[in-house]
C-alpha cells in the first residue's frame, strides 16, 4: 500500500482479530452480552482509547457508563498503561463490553482496533481526557435516526485541569464550505457516526498521528458523506493534552492532507504560516492584554469561539 494511502477496510481491520494481547477483560470475555435488543434504541458503541491516563480517565468512563441511553456497548483500547490506568479500567470491568491493554502503532491504530472489535450500527470516539454530557449519545442517536446523515455533532466545552470551563467552541453547521482547506469545527469528540460510514469511508489512515480525524472526515467528504450539526449535542475536553504540545505538526498534517485532496501547494503553504503566526498572535495577546479584551478579540476572529461556556 503506498505511503500516501495507508488507511484499510473495516473488513480487512476484522481480519486481522483476534488480537494477539496478553490482557483483556470486559464482559464478552465473560461470554456475557451486556447489549440487549431494543426497538428503536439501536445498539451504540463508544470507544475509548487511553495511554498512561489514570489521572483522567475515570471521568471519561463514568460520563459513558452513566449516559441516559440506555443500549450502549463500551469498548477501552488501552496502549500498554503503565500507571495505574488498567486498575481503574478493572473496577468497571462488569459494565465495560470489552477492553484491550497492549502495544499499538498510535492513536489512530488504537481507534481501528476499537471500531473493528465493535458491533454497534453507531459509533462514537472519545479519548481518555474527553467526556460526555449525560445525554449526548441520546440526543445524538434521535438526530441520526430522523436523518440521512452519516455523522453528527455538536459543541465541544474546553476545561482546565481543575474542571473550569474556559470557553466554547461551537459546531459549524456550514463546514462543508472549509473542509477542503482545514480542519472545520466538527468538534471530533462530540461525533457520533454510522457504522456504515466507515464501511464506505475506510478506518483511519495510520500514517497521521495528530489530524487522522481531518483526513477520515475530508475522505467521507469527498465521497458523498454527511454531518448534521446539533445544538443540544455537548462534548467536554480538558485541556493539556498531545495535542496542545504538537500544534505545528497537526498544522503540517492538515496542510499535507489538504494537498493530497486537490488544495494547490502553494496555497496550503500561505494558510499554513498564516496559521502559525495567528496562534503566536493568540498567545501573545492571552499572556499581555485584559482577559476580557482578548476574548473580544479572539471572538472577532473565530466566530465558533464564545467565552461563555
Amino acid at each position: 500500500m503506498a505511503r500516501s494511502d495507508l488507511y484499510i477496510s473495516l473488513d480487512q481491520y476484522k481480519r486481522q482479530l483476534p488480537f494477539t494481547c496478553q490482557r483483556e477483560g470486559g464482559t464478552r470475555v465473560r461470554g456475557i452480552p451486556l447489549s440487549k435488543y431494543e426497538p428503536g434504541k439501536p445498539l451504540v458503541s463508544i470507544i475509548t482509547v487511553v495511554l498512561n491516563g489514570a489521572q483522567n480517565v475515570e471521568q471519561a468512563l463514568t460520563s459513558v457508563l452513566g449516559q441516559t441511553y440506555t443500549n450502549i456497548e463500551y469498548i477501552v483500547i488501552d496502549g500498554g498503561s503503565t500507571d495505574g490506568t488498567l486498575d481503574i479500567i478493572r473496577r468497571y470491568d462488569d459494565r465495560i463490553a470489552y477492553w484491550t491493554s497492549e502495544r499499538d502503532l498510535g492513536i489512530s491504530d488504537a481507534f481501528n482496533k476499537g471500531i473493528a472489535a465493535s458491533h454497534g450500527v453507531i459509533i462514537g470516539l472519545l479519548n481518555s481526557d474527553d467526556w460526555y454530557s449525560f445525554h449526548h449519545v441520546e440526543q445524538g442517536v434521535r438526530a441520526l435516526m430522523n436523518s440521512e446523515a452519516d455523522f453528527v455533532f455538536g459543541d465541544l466545552l474546553f476545561h482546565d485541569a481543575s474542571g473550569t470551563v474556559l470557553y466554547r467552541i461551537r459546531g459549524n453547521p456550514n463546514y462543508a464550505c472549509d473542509i477542503q482547506s482545514k480542519m472545520p469545527e466538527l468538534c471530533h469528540p462530540t461525533v457520533l457516526a454510522r457504522r456504515t460510514a466507515y464501511e464506505r469511508t475506510g478506518l483511519f489512515d495510520i500514517q497521521y498521528r495528530y489530524a487522522m480525524d481531518y483526513e477520515w472526515f475530508l475522505r467521507l467528504h469527498t465521497r458523498g458523506g454527511k454531518g448534521i450539526y446539533v445544538q443540544d449535542m455537548i462534548g467536554h475536553m480538558r485541556l493539556g493534552g498531545v495535542s496542545d504540545f504538537s500544534h505545528i505538526k497537526a498544522l503540517r498534517e492538515v496542510r499535507e492532507i489538504a494537498v493530497k485532496y486537490g488544495q494547490p501547494r502553494w496555497k496550503a503553504e500561505s494558510l499554513f504560516m498564516y496559521r502559525i503566526l495567528k496562534g503566536v498572535v493568540r498567545r501573545r495577546l492571552e499572556l499581555y492584554v485584559p482577559k476580557l479584551v482578548y476574548q473580544g478579540l479572539r471572538s472577532l476572529v473565530n466566530r465558533s469561539y464564545s467565552a461563555r461556556g
